[in-house]
């Protein structure tokens, strides 16, 4: 594709509606140094890393997963914690389970002695009630939804109850979706202070008189952590600028530590010494919403849906926006997340010629028009753009709207306007996924509603199954959403990350899993 756009438009990714996942496009600090010289307590100086946007908010509740993890993980501890290889381990809670069976009820039993940054009991009686805020003030309430109260039953032992099966709550537990992020009891006696300061038991706290909202974010230890050898730090700086062509060149001459990239920065970071990490972190496409025909007739039928996936050479777009860092593929999960289903990546191969025959089929055979709605400022427009060219060859043109901000694109993804929705979504669990694309309610992905009571049986018996016997029956889930053609899937995309490897050890990446500064991140 010589000369298309696609292959010089910077990426960026829309994560403040989205499920778990990469931090988006980062940015540099000017004049913001870090030092590798050693301190006492086996601290060193300080770590900087570079973001592209200043967080929605600092309260844990508020803050968008992916963009906002690294402002809110330093200072919030969470229940649980999430490696890099998906699985979940202990954090404040030591043990943890589900009681019974159905998936309904959970325990989890916290540590002893735990204190929050200013000194105060961490207790169960203080983590049901930060739990409770968050599942009914969140951002993302979706997920907690099907919660119906959170309680302490004893001095450390929390319960939580589920009025249906919900097979997520470990993982919406840990720092990666930050539901569990305990909040202190002074921060919910003042929730508008929580925007702009921290109210935590994490490893670190905001330092206010070095913070200015929206430029830098400064994080000093915090002296009643529970476990010191986490703070590798002296202090770590979070330095918000919108250039990523700068942010780039911060790192390369030791100005920053860390930043995530986009795909066509990565030759340069390699060039300048830098070490490149990624992993698929999202998927792109193009939504087919209006799956019962209701505003656009033609996509009430299968056969027309079908075709639209046919008419589409996901490997060509694939290769011009993000070129090596990204795969093609037909559904929405990513490989190492339970509803991934490897013989469904190239379900609808590029066959014009046979989407041509199924528009036929379905009474359509010089095609039709439709209304799409797409974004902008998060490179969702790219893959639209592609999709749309790509349909005029079998006769399918599309009258796009492209939003400009996150509040468009609610505002139109759920206007029952657009029978068609560019999309970027981030890398989740199945259970996750289906609360926004799959259940027969309303969401920015599902705007319609639709329903499908098959679906809706086979989501209900996954949910309520034994956590072993979970990821096959998602992949059944996953191979029926494809086989419907509720979407046109295009690829998975690599969230890429460049960091100074002289200086930093730990600094990993993973499908659902952002580099854990709070931890992992430490001095080399």
């Amino acid at each position: 594709m010589p000369g298309n756009p696609l292959l010089t438009k910077p990426m960026t990714r829309r994560l403040a509606v989205l499920a778990a996942f990469a931090v988006a496009a980062a940015t540099a600090c000017s004049g913001s140094g870090s030092s590798g010289a050693g301190t006492s307590g086996g601290q060193k100086d300080t770590l900087t890393v570079v973001a592209a946007g200043a967080p929605a908010s600092l309260d844990p509740a508020k803050a968008n997963v992916g963009s906002d993890n690294w402002f809110v993980n330093l200072a919030y501890d969470t229940v649980l914690r999430q490696g890099r290889n998906g699985k979940v381990s202990a954090g404040l809670a030591t043990t943890w389970g589900y009681i019974g069976t159905g998936n309904t009820d959970f325990e989890f039993t916290l540590r002893q002695g735990l204190k929050f940054a200013d000194g105060t009991p961490l207790d169960a009686k203080a983590v049901a009630a930060s739990l409770n805020y968050g599942r009914k003030n969140g951002l993302n309430v979706s997920w907690t939804s099907a919660i119906e109260s959170v309680t302490a039953t004893g001095p450390l032992t929390v319960r939580i109850h589920c009025s249906s099966p919900h097979p997520n709550l470990p993982q919406l537990m840990t720092q990666v979706l930050m539901i569990g992020s305990v909040i202190s009891p002074k921060g919910l006696a003042s929730p508008a202070t929580m925007g702009t300061r921290s109210f935590g038991a994490g490893p670190y706290v905001l330092d206010t008189a070095h913070t200015a909202s929206g430029d830098h974010y400064t994080y000093t230890p915090n002296p009643h952590y529970w476990d010191k050898k986490k703070v590798h730090w002296k202090k770590v700086v979070v330095k918000v600028v919108a250039n990523s062509n700068s942010a780039l060149q911060a790192v390369k001459t030791g100005q920053a530590d860390a930043m995530a990239i986009t795909a066509n920065q990565a030759d340069t970071a390699k060039s300048g010494g830098l070490k490149v990490v990624g992993a698929p972190n999202i998927f792109m496409g193009v939504n087919l919403a209006d799956r019962k025909g209701t505003v656009s007739k033609p996509l009430g039928d299968l056969r027309v849906r079908q075709a639209l996936n046919h008419a589409v050479d996901r490997a060509a777009i694939t290769k011009a926006i993000v070129q090596k860092y990204g795969q093609p593929t037909s559904q929405i999960s990513l490989p190492g997340l339970d509803g991934f289903a490897a013989d469904y990546d190239n379900r609808y191969p590029y066959d014009p010629a046979k989407a041509k025959k199924l528009l036929a089929e379905a009474g359509y055979p010089n095609g039709f028009s439709l209304k799409m709605e797409t974004q902008s400022l998060f490179g969702v427009d790219l893959v639209t753009q592609a999709v749309v060219q790509q349909w005029k060859q079998i006769g399918v043109t599309a009258d796009v709207t492209t939003d400009t901000s996150v509040g468009q694109w609610l505002a139109n993804a759920t206007s029952k306007k657009y029978p068609a929705l560019g999309f970027g979504y981030g890398g989740a669990t199945s259970y996750a996924l289906s609360l926004d694309w799959m259940l027969p309610h309303a969401t920015a992905f599902n705007p319609f509603a639709t329903s499908d009571p098959k679906l809706t049986r086979m989501l209900t018996a996954a949910a309520a199954a034994p956590a072993d016997k979970q990821p096959a029956l998602y992949q059944d889930v996953m191979r029926y959403v494809v086989d419907q053609a509720w979407l046109v899937s295009v690829m998975r995309m690599d969230g890429l990350y460049a960091y100074n490897a002289k200086k930093l050890t730990g600094f990993t990446a993973a499908p659902s899993y952002i580099p854990d500064l709070a931890w992992s991140v430490a001095p080399r």
